[in-house]
């Protein structure tokens, strides 16, 4: 009788210890999963050192430090950089130490782009791929449609492009397709990719995804 109570203090003691140090486990996370590139970043800290001074790392380059409260926790902020010229979304490592404890976690920077390719050729005969990144920022697993707009500013037709997947919202390359599956009148017709089926002229002012690109037509497709 005394072994098994001996043991069951044992575990007990096991249990309170494992939760002792789960809750002692340092933690820190974004307030989103993507971010636009260049746009703020809001890092939450929890499980650190009273008081203690916390350094903020991206990549291994230090963004600075900031110092936690009473229980431990922390909030900072930064810009995320600006993506290279060639790169549409990427990942970055964030993490942060005190004297004694680091935490880690990720998070995605994304330009919102919308284009296609090949870009040379007649475009009323041409057939192209488009790709679409960003365009999940507001809304997860978000439609994309392209509008097409006649050169008085008017939409002629909307077709789906499909689905953006992935944590920022990407459709890396759709099949192959006619640029104009229509028969367009000369001139410079708009290209809208857009996350919202009915057409309306997308401005500074709209919070969901858009990519307007100008395409000259020179002569009627047939």
């Amino acid at each position: 009788m005394q072994r098994i109570a001996t043991i069951v203090a044992a575990l007990a003691a096991a249990v309170l210890w494992s939760a002792a140090g789960t809750a002692q486990a340092a933690t820190l996370t974004t307030d989103t999963r993507c971010y636009q590139e260049t746009q703020e970043v809001i890092v939450n800290g929890a499980g650190f050192a009273p008081s203690s001074v916390v350094t903020i790392s991206r990549d291994g380059t230090v963004l600075g430090s900031t110092t936690t409260d009473a229980n431990g926790a922390f909030r900072n902020k930064f810009d995320t950089p600006e993506l290279p010229k060639d790169v549409r979304e990427r990942l970055y490592r964030l993490s942060a130490t005190d004297s004694t404890t680091t935490a880690q976690t990720n998070y995605r920077s994304t330009r919102i782009f919308a284009s296609f390719r090949p870009r040379k050729g007649n475009p009323s005969t041409l057939r192209v791929r488009f790709s679409i990144f960003g365009f999940g920022l507001v809304q997860r697993r978000a439609p994309v449609y392209l509008h097409y707009v006649r050169p008085g500013g008017r939409v002629a037709r909307t077709i789906r492009l499909g689905t953006a997947t992935g944590v920022c919202g990407a459709i890396t390359q759709t099949r192959a397709r006619r640029l104009f599956a229509f028969e367009a009148s000369k001139g410079v017709w708009i290209l809208q990719f857009d996350t919202r089926k009915r057409y309306e002229r997308a401005t500074s002012k709209r919070r969901t995804p858009w990519v307007r690109k100008p395409v000259e037509i020179f002569s009627r497709n047939r």
